[in-house]
């Protein structure tokens, strides 16, 4: 029999390898480790704004951010693999991903607390790319939908993104919407089509 369960929570995890280990020879355990969209975008809105930068200019520099460019005045960078580690572990605890999920960036350097840049492996840059463009989007677009109100489809999501910059497709703008209606800020007025409206508009 294959039990595949995933996500579990921290303490549903512990209790079910508790109760896994007097049977131990006869179970096979494996985790889902995987860097998804979803838990991509979960842990790049779990950083404070110094540790997205860090990940957001690894991806955009093709995997490896200088320390040189990362740098403000001078100062170091020491501390500041802090809240990149500090969101793995939180993300553990929340039962976002299992334990010994791996770190998605690595301070780079000879040792002794110096770094000289950060890098991320070359299979996670799609994933964290489309976590963050996401992140982009949807923060754009709420801002615009809970300034102007009314009634939103795919095509006006498009050209309101555009406004602001940011060039979308129509199963973008789609995916956008439903983002923001799991916020809670719109919700659906067709059963079958994605319409929205804002939540405190009748």
């Amino acid at each position: 029999m294959k039990l595949i369960i995933e996500d579990p929570t921290p303490e549903f995890h512990e209790q079910l390898l508790s109760l896994l280990a007097d049977h131990a020879a006869y179970v096979e355990i494996q985790t889902d480790a995987t860097w998804t969209p979803d838990r991509a975008s979960l842990y790049w809105n779990s950083l404070p704004p110094r540790a997205q930068r860090i990940l957001r200019e690894a991806v955009l520099h093709n995997g490896f951010v200088s320390a040189d460019l990362l740098r403000e005045d001078g100062k170091s960078l020491r501390g500041h693999s802090g809240p990149l580690n500090s969101a793995l572990e939180r993300g553990f605890r929340k039962g976002w991903w299992p334990d010994g999920m791996r770190s998605p960036i690595q301070p780079q350097g000879p040792g002794f607390g110096q770094v000289v840049g950060y890098r991320i492996p070359d299979d996670l840059i799609e994933v964290f790319e489309e976590a963050i463009v996401d992140t982009t989007h949807q923060s754009a677009l709420a801002e615009v939908i809970d300034s102007e109100g009314g009634t939103w489809d795919p095509a006006r999501a498009i050209q309101a993104l555009r406004r602001e910059g940011h060039i979308v497709d129509a199963k973008r703008a789609r995916a956008v919407l439903r983002r923001i209606a799991a916020t809670g800020l719109i919700v659906k007025t067709d059963g079958t089509a994605a319409i929205y409206r804002r939540t405190n508009e009748q």
